[in-house]
């Protein structure tokens, strides 16, 4: 058996901002090798590697997102750094120019709530922010997570390989 060792030697010579987007591709092509199974066979069709799959493609919106944020604003400080819609907003305050838009795939929707109601909604009934919510099986040891989750795995594999081609398209448009 040939071993090759893997060091963190490549990631030296990066800033921190840019380590943040490398890991943030590295995540996200993990959330692809998974779905990938899942699509191949059926048996790997499961909440488990669905939660997984959304965990690690959410971590890799949400250290893209910090990324490039700490790229042109490296002393910024981030408050609810989980938080992906407030990071978005964020992003696109630090990033208005066309080129550096990209889907975001874990936006909240509130459809058809008027603004007053979204605002009292998140603070009292506050949901779960994604890299909580589907790293654990519950929300305690003792109690499930309130709320019905489903996920199709064929909708979803664009979604996540879009997000690849953005991170790639981001990273080179900082370069």
């Amino acid at each position: 058996m040939n071993y090759k060792m893997v060091v963190n030697s490549d990631l030296l010579g990066q800033s921190i901002p840019e380590r943040f987007i490398e890991y943030a591709e590295a995540y996200c092509n993990g959330a692809i090798a998974l779905t990938d199974q899942m699509l191949r066979d059926d048996q790997k069709n499961t909440w488990a590697n669905a939660a997984v799959v959304l965990m690690l493609s959410s971590h890799s919106v949400e250290l893209l997102m910090k990324g490039m944020i700490f790229l042109r604003q490296p002393d910024r400080k981030l408050h609810n750094t989980h938080d992906l819609d407030g990071l978005f907003k964020i992003y696109n305050e630090v990033y208005s120019e066309n080129e550096y838009s990209f889907d975001m795939p874990f936006k909240a929707e509130y459809l058809g709530m008027p603004e007053a109601e979204i605002e009292i909604f998140k603070k009292e009934k506050k949901p779960p922010v994604p890299s909580i919510l589907y790293r654990y099986p519950t929300a305690t040891g003792k109690a499930e997570w309130s709320g019905a989750f489903g996920f199709e795995v064929v909708l979803f594999a664009p979604t996540i390989n879009q997000l690849l081609s953005d991170i790639v398209r981001l990273k080179i448009c900082i370069s």
